[in-house]
């Protein structure tokens, strides 16, 4: 009796049984490594679903039921301004061994540019007291991290590509069709590379004089600006004082004249933020194009952000960028109109913050505004920009 009750007795069910996932990065080509994955492991009998921190390469192994699941691996980075989104999975593999079950995930990462041109005031305002003074000193530049992960502004530049049409160097660069040429100057941010924080949903300002300009002209107040085009040689020709925002470094002068202003573009221009991915030329090792005494300075095309047309007359001919950067192109008034352009939002996150419409098409993007702002649709400022009045 007793054998028969022993050999009825059943061996225990097998509960859980290693399992080791392996982050495969080899398929990332110029992607930097994102450093951790959320690695989801999805019971096809039940769907029950579980999640795992799991390092590139990685050999750490979890403790898993048996059974038939899918996998998918996931992460978010950046770089130079830009945003990569990581995305893997492997289908239908079978876990139940108990020596163990490995599963390779290959991750690929699709780019885009976390920080794009929010809203652009460049075309001057109307000095206070008169019929038709123009003031010309209240530029800025409002750039969004439109992305769902920290960047940093460090590096960033800033500059006014050529026309592509007028300014020919393809006897001077090989391969020419690659780069974009800066015009006038590039003004680029300092710092070591995370000095300047920039969190989803968060905006900076680049303003030619970060003071408040509703003293002089109708205008806006451009006190509370993170950066400013203020350098010691346009400090030289009389700029104005320096005011608490961080002086941006004129990296690149490609032509002296420009000084007489920080910008000095007032009723068109194109913009284009970027990140080097090579030095800059130095003073004076500038390209001259095939048109006598035009210079420009050569941005690769891969190293943009983010760039806008914005066209002096309603004639796509003045167009100065090639589709492949921008598709379209915008206009406002005649100097001293006080516009901005203010791209559209697309869509609104869970968290409140928005999501801007990109489609590299400023015809579509964006739109003109009468009353220049920043900060609009309540975007906050990066948790480092402190200050709130001018000095």
């Amino acid at each position: 009796m007793l054998a028969a009750v022993w050999g009825c007795k059943r061996v225990p069910p097998i509960t859980s049984v290693p399992w080791t996932p392996v982050i495969d990065e080899s398929k990332l080509g110029d992607a930097p490594s994102a450093g951790k994955y959320k690695v989801t492991l999805t019971n096809l009998g039940n769907e029950e679903a579980q999640e795992f921190t799991v390092a590139p390469g990685g050999s750490e192994s979890f403790q898993v039921t048996p059974g038939m699941y899918n996998v998918t691996a996931q992460a978010h980075g950046s770089q130079a301004g830009r945003a990569y989104n990581y995305i893997g999975a492997t289908n239908g593999i079978r876990i139940e061994s108990t020596d163990g079950t490995q599963t390779t995930i290959t991750v690929a990462a699709s780019e885009s540019s976390a920080l794009v041109f929010k809203e652009i005031h460049y075309n001057a305002s109307k000095a206070t007291g008169t019929a038709t003074g123009r003031y010309l000193k209240d530029t800025f530049f409002e750039i969004y991290n439109n992305s769902e992960t920290t960047v940093y502004a460090d590096g960033i530049c800033l500059g006014d590509p050529l026309s592509c049409k007028v300014y020919d160097f393809s006897d001077k660069l090989p391969n020419a069709s690659d780069y974009v040429f800066i015009g006038t100057y590039v003004w680029q941010i300092p710092g070591n590379g995370t000095d300047y924080p920039i969190a989803p949903g968060e905006s900076f300002i680049i303003a030619a004089s970060a003071i408040d300009h509703t003293k002089s002209a109708t205008s806006l107040d451009l006190s509370t600006a993170e950066f400013e085009t203020i350098c010691d040689k346009y400090k030289e020709k009389g700029g104005q004082t320096d005011a608490n925002a961080v002086n941006m470094v004129l990296a690149c002068t490609i032509k002296e004249t420009g000084l007489g202003n920080q910008f000095g573009k007032f009723t068109d221009s194109a913009w284009a933020i970027f990140y080097p991915s090579v030095p800059l030329r130095k003073d004076g090792e500038y390209l001259e194009s095939n048109h006598a005494n035009n210079y420009g300075l050569e941005v690769l095309k891969k190293d943009i952000l983010d760039a806008v047309d914005c066209l002096k007359t309603e004639n796509p001919d003045d167009k100065r960028l090639e589709p492949d950067l921008d598709a379209g192109w915008i206009k406002c008034e005649t100097t001293g109109g006080f516009q901005s352009i203010v791209r559209k939002v697309a869509s609104t996150r869970e968290d409140g913050s928005i999501v801007l419409q990109d489609t590299n098409n400023t015809s579509e993007d964006f739109t003109v505004n009468d009353a220049p702002e920043i900060r609009r649709y309540g975007v906050h400022r990066p948790s480092w920009s402190t200050w709130t009045t001018a000095q």
